[in-house]
């Protein structure tokens, strides 16, 4: 192997995830973006036109699939990599964003608050005019859509200028909404006929939905309503069709009160990561970091390969090639041999949930944390051409639990009580000791799922923070362990 700068190779591995990872930090430049960008075999799916929902869990790549779905060229990579023949021609197709930021910032849409203030004792017709004016006034936002003047006609003038020029004050357009909802229903039809007639169609996006409101509760009613509204338009509309990007727990049957939604189950797809597109993710960023990442990378033969479309070097699908990869880059063993675990197993396998998924978010920041260990110690500038030990793992991998910690207390911050109530527990944990832990005064005032410790307990399993063991007793997978505070006999030590 050729002569290597470890130091710029590591400082390349620790740029792979920007903001640790987090979407909402990925790059504005959609040319970056979509060379950082992995399509999966399952989005295919994402494209169909009878697909409405796509589920997944935080940090699973939604949002990212989200965003390039507002791309055009993002959209015709993906269609040409994927070999995708069976959908509409995408120069048939107009992406509109219902909901959701395709960059950093997007002031198109009510604030949290507005509909919070405006929406709180809101009916579902009212919900579903809510819903109704926020897709006429993004159409009507979108210079590129090639029915805006069809629509600006059937419109009532003061109306489409309203939810063109001001569809952030919900408290305006709102009542003009639900006023004219008869009749607002009565042009989406023309509209739809209009794109029979073309042989058009017309997809509307939807992420982001858990940010509608500040509160977590008061989600329920608005989702559900978009879903219910949706699933009705299914059968009159033909043309009008959603991409709805939702957490999984929030379509939890408890927490919707769904009546139809397992006539969703034809309409949906959830996306999960095999450990084989992990590390493809991972050695595709790898790729397009640098040259000289490019180069190291290319010692192995036929890992990476060049690509016509705008989303730079792609890779290939072999594993073998990939565990030739992380034995080259960080060693074939954790320890001395086989009994401390194959490095290329043991990564997926310390950062698997209790149902076995891993969110590439963790995948990635595990290396990039381990990098940046790396880089503090002296020993970098060895001769040897790996650019990593396994205790650099096993202290990124304490910092990698904290941080989806973190993450999952920005969306239920009834966690960070639950952290407090647990520190210091030796897993497995009792289920007695575990569920008086759930009845703990402390947790007493935060936005639970439930008041029922036994309820909270099936969430938490649901959510993969825990797992019920055969004689009763609750672990917790390695990824959440170290963030919660928790020990376990023979777990991984933090190296020092």
């Amino acid at each position: 192997m050729n002569q290597i700068n470890k130091q710029k190779l590591l400082q390349l591995i620790t740029e792979i995830a920007p903001g640790r990872a987090t979407a909402e930090h990925e790059s504005n430049d959609n040319d970056k973006f979509l060379k950082n960008f992995l399509p999966l075999p399952d989005y295919r799916f994402a494209l169909e036109p009878n697909i409405l929902l796509i589920l997944g869990g935080r940090g699973v790549g939604k949002t990212e699939l989200f965003r390039l779905l507002s791309i055009a060229s993002g959209r015709e990579a993906l269609v040409q990599s994927l070999g995708i023949r069976s959908l509409p021609n995408l120069n048939k197709t107009s992406w509109i964003n219902g909901f959701g930021r395709t960059g950093h910032t997007d002031k198109n849409f009510p604030s949290p608050e507005s509909v919070e203030i405006h929406m709180s004792q809101a009916n579902k017709i009212q919900w579903r005019s809510f819903w109704v004016g926020l897709l006429l006034g993004r159409l009507l936002q979108q210079e590129e859509f090639k029915f805006k003047e069809f629509l600006i006609k059937q419109l009532e003038a003061e109306t489409a200028k309203i939810l063109r020029d001001e569809l952030p004050r919900l408290s305006i357009w709102q009542p003009i909404i639900y006023r004219d909802f008869e009749s607002l229903n009565s042009i989406l039809d023309k509209l739809d006929e209009k794109l029979i007639e073309t042989d058009d169609w017309l997809f509307i996006t939807y992420d982001e939905l858990d940010r509608l409101v500040p509160s977590y509760n008061s989600l329920a009613d608005p989702i559900r309503e978009l879903l219910a509204f949706w699933l009705d338009r299914w059968r009159r509309w033909k043309r009008i069709r959603p991409k709805i990007f939702l957490r999984t727990d929030l379509f939890r049957d408890d927490f919707l009160s769904f009546p139809d939604a397992s006539k969703l189950k034809a309409h949906q797809v959830t996306l999960e990561w095999k450990h084989s597109w992990l590390y493809r993710l991972l050695v595709k960023r790898l790729a397009n970091s640098g040259l000289e990442m490019t180069e190291y990378l290319q010692n192995i033969p036929n890992l990476i390969i060049k690509n016509e479309t705008d989303l730079g070097w792609t890779v290939s699908s072999d594993e073998k090639l990939f565990e030739e990869l992380i034995e080259i880059m960080i060693g074939k063993y954790m320890g001395a041999n086989a009994k401390k675990g194959i490095t290329y197993r043991w990564i997926p396998n310390h950062l698997q949930d209790a149902g076995g998924r891993i969110a590439p978010r963790s995948f990635l920041k595990l290396f990039v944390l381990a990098a940046e260990r790396k880089i503090k110690q002296s020993e970098i500038f060895d001769e040897s051409i790996s650019l990593m030990q396994p205790s650099d793992l096993q202290g990124a991998l304490m910092d990698t639990s904290e941080d989806r910690i973190r993450e999952l207390q920005e969306e239920y911050p009834w966690l960070e009580s639950l952290q407090n109530s647990l520190l210091g527990l030796e897993a497995p944990i009792p289920i007695n000791i575990f569920l008086n832990v759930l009845k703990s005064s402390k947790l007493i005032g935060q936005q639970l799922p439930s008041t029922n410790p036994e309820e909270i307990l099936q969430y938490l399993l649901q959510l993969g923070v825990i797992e019920r063991r055969s004689d009763g007793r609750i672990n917790m997978p390695e990824i959440y362990l170290h963030g919660f505070g928790v020990k376990r006999k023979g777990g991984v030590k933090r190296p020092h």
